[in-house]
């Protein structure tokens, strides 16, 4: 693993922060993803329903990506310590009631606890971060390992619930998430600094009202696509009132002293494109992991245990670019490293798709979901580097809420989109008596999103390239990036540009 560069808190010490850290933020992206190979189990149990467990799997990721914005207004106003305290508490407390609940409903909340204890602990975690790191290649190293944590967590999450599903009950998964939760709280006050002293910094009511009911409201909407199909009111309703509340929320925030988003934070397309990547990574990640534990599990008839043995590699895979992304990305930018993740995910979904879903071959499938983990490992790497590079330190638990928001985003939109995509190219496939319709569906689906990421290769060698901001263009706190963290880490002159960052 890169030697962790000095830092002002000693090498030693800054390690042991990232640590936990880094294993807090990596539950609460287990937690996404651990419903999916327990789903079986806990239908079986409980007598959930398709819907139920949609919405048993969905509630988590809805309360997480609603109340970011607002975690990250609170990190500042009660100190950054002190919050990711009290959010990894309620996520734990949350897990151990998930994993006593007697019935679906009573999963329904504790799920949705767990949500809304990581929307305050994930925000502060990175702003803790970049207070245990400061500026330069200490940091961007330290970015680079943290993008890892999200595909990784899903990957151990989808492992953790197969193997506890099939060793002992899915019950166990969720108290495993609890039990990591309160080793990792017994830490938190010899290996973390509290921080900055907290600031009397106003909290937008209007605009957390705003913002949590949009987020939502458009995160119901895409899990509902699943069941109900794009053109029902199921669908269409949820979308619109919450495009209607993401339009309101957009336009409180213009009126108010201290909102949550200010209006230009978002204005660089240096960092408008790296959280577009920052999404992509999770997007896929999920998606895949959905559609190959259907194919592994429906068509090939494998088990929970060796449909979660599948993703092993995937999470060694992942790991192993841990080892090396922080030096991967200093040395040679965060543009070309994501764009080179980006190709290799679409070389990774080809593979999936066109020869091993089309041939049957599970090897070749495998082998794709490996080369994927590669290029996931490289994108998320690059991805969270670029999307907080530039941003000002009293920013930085807003950056945070702003990456988590996009990373949760991807994959409520991506299980929608790609979901839909195979059940209608099934369809297709079924009317023509074609035969192998379901796999010849994941099969096109794995194609359609291939495609998807070879045009976002281009976008991200557009809209990453580094540059500077005009004369014009104001300091950094109003929310214009420069040029990555890497970039500065390893010496680089970014080019000059007339338009502002």
């Amino acid at each position: 693993m890169d030697a962790l560069p000095e830092t002002s808190a000693g090498p030693r010490s800054a390690w042991i922060g990232f640590a936990l850290l880094g294993a807090v933020q990596l539950l609460l992206n287990a937690s996404v993803s651990v419903t999916f190979a327990a789903g079986p189990a806990m239908q079986r149990e409980l007598g959930l329903g398709r819907v139920d467990l949609i919405l048993d799997s969905a509630a988590y990721g809805i309360s997480f990506s609603g109340l970011l914005l607002l975690g990250g207004r609170l990190t500042d106003r009660v100190g950054q310590r002190r919050l990711f305290t009290r959010g990894t508490a309620l996520f734990a407390l949350a897990s151990l009631a998930a994993a006593l609940a007697p019935v679906s409903h009573a999963v329904l909340a504790a799920r949705f606890l767990q949500g809304c204890g990581a929307a305050l602990a994930a925000p502060a975690a990175l702003s803790l971060l970049r207070v245990v790191f400061p500026e330069g290649r200490a940091r961007a190293v330290a970015l680079a390992r943290w993008g890892l944590l999200t595909s990784l967590g899903a990957a151990v999450g989808i492992v953790l619930s197969g193997a506890l599903s099939t060793w002992a009950n899915w019950r166990w998964s969720f108290g495993a998430l609890a039990a990591v939760a309160v080793a990792a709280l017994a830490f938190v006050r010899r290996a973390l600094p509290t921080g900055p002293a907290p600031s009397p910094v106003p909290v937008d009511l209007l605009g957390a009202v705003l913002g949590t009911l949009a987020l939502s409201t458009l995160g119901y909407g895409f899990v509902m696509v699943g069941p109900h199909g794009w053109s029902t009111a199921a669908v269409l309703g949820p979308l619109a009132l919450g495009a209607v509340l993401l339009a309101a929320f957009a336009a409180a925030q213009r009126r108010v002293a201290a909102p949550l988003l200010p209006p230009g934070f978002l204005a660089s397309r240096y960092r408008a494109t790296a959280l577009v990547c920052a999404l992509l990574g999770p997007a896929i990640g999920a998606a895949t992991a959905f559609l190959l534990a259907l194919w592994f599990q429906q068509v090939r008839g494998w088990s929970a245990l060796e449909n979660a043995l599948a993703f092993v590699p995937y999470s060694a895979v992942l790991v192993g670019v841990g080892l090396v992304a922080g030096r991967i990305v200093a040395r040679h930018g965060v543009r070309a490293v994501a764009v080179a993740g980006l190709a290799v995910i679409a070389a990774g979904l080809l593979l999936i798709g066109a020869v091993g879903l089309r041939t049957g071959s599970a090897a070749a499938v495998l082998a794709g979901l490996v080369v994927l983990s590669g290029g996931n490992g490289t994108l998320m790497s690059a991805a969270v580097v670029g999307a907080v590079s530039g941003v000002p330190e009293g920013r930085s638990a807003l950056a945070g809420a702003v990456v988590n928001t996009a990373i949760l985003a991807g994959p409520t939109i991506s299980l929608a989109l790609i979901s839909s995509a195979a059940d209608a190219r099934t369809a297709t496939l079924l009317a023509a008596d074609a035969p192998h319709a379901a796999t010849g569906g994941y099969a096109f689906a794995f194609e359609a999103a291939c495609a998807v990421f070879v045009l976002a290769t281009g976008l991200a060698w557009y809209g990453l390239a580094p540059h500077r901001r005009s004369r014009t263009a104001g300091p950094t706190a109003a929310g214009a990036a420069g040029p990555s963290a890497a970039d500065q880490a390893a010496g680089r002159r970014p080019q000059r540009s007339s338009s502002p960052a």
